[in-house]
């Protein structure tokens, strides 16, 4: 998401412990640059309240506040010697904040170094410096701005980078299928090669018998041959002896 600063608004604690608003400034574009974004970002009224409620003034410091739709609010408090000021921009989430608060430190509170705004602030009322503050901040939102593409472009580039996105998804479940493919054409081909040697096996085994069985016919036989002989043999003695032959 890009980090363009909506809104820029200066503020000063008064002696009765109400926070004051000296000028502010919006984003010339920020209707077109949040009109995909349902919520709004806060306007000056809100943030000085949120200023007042959540930030301390009482001595240097800065920090972000993090508000909804995406947006960030980030403060610098600096003890001037004219003027505690406050200096807020309010800035999409992209907005780092190292940069945010080189944003506000060199650029906004640059606009206060007229000594002649420095001599009178402290006595100012609500905006009595709207006009002499607010084109610089208005000139320094549209230098930072102009780096980072239209809300139109961001939607463009959104887009294209989840359709890159549904597009890798896709090319990666391919290739997983074509792997899956594969793993099951191997898997194919090893059971046709056992199926193989199996048939192989038992053709041999079915040779390997027969010819046991032709080997083991062959000497029942011869077996059986010499047995016959002997009977006979046997037979024939005993015939003799007894004078029949």
């Amino acid at each position: 998401m890009p980090g363009r600063v909506m809104s820029v608004v200066l503020c000063r604690p008064t002696v009765s412990g109400d926070m004051m608003p000296v000028a502010m400034g919006n984003y010339e574009n920020i209707e077109e640059a949040t009109k995909y974004n349902d919520v709004k970002p806060p306007n000056d009224s809100e943030v000085i309240k949120l200023i007042k409620s959540r930030v301390r003034t009482y001595f240097n410091n800065d920090g972000v506040i993090e508000l909804d739709g995406g947006y960030h609010l980030y403060f610098v408090v600096v003890i001037e010697t004219f003027s505690t000021m406050v200096y807020c921009c309010v800035s999409e989430t992209g907005m780092e904040l190292e940069e945010a608060l080189d944003f506000l430190n060199s650029k906004i509170r640059s606009i206060m170094s007229s000594s002649n705004i420095q001599m009178v602030i402290s006595q100012s009322n609500p905006y009595d410096l709207l006009g002499l503050l607010q084109p610089d901040i208005l000139k320094f939102i549209k230098q930072h701005n102009d780096s980072f593409p239209s809300a139109h472009q961001q939607r463009m580039i959104d887009i294209r980078r989840q359709v890159d996105d549904v597009r890798q998804v896709m090319a990666d479940n391919v290739e997983r299928i074509m792997e899956r493919g594969e793993r099951l054409e191997n898997m194919e081909n090893r059971t046709e090669a056992l199926r193989t040697s199996a048939t192989s096996f038992k053709s041999t085994a079915r040779r390997v018998q027969r010819h046991f069985c032709q080997k083991n016919l062959k000497w029942t036989l011869i077996l059986l041959l010499v047995v016959t002989v002997f009977v006979v043999a046997i037979v024939l003695t005993i015939l003799h002896k007894n004078g029949v032959i």
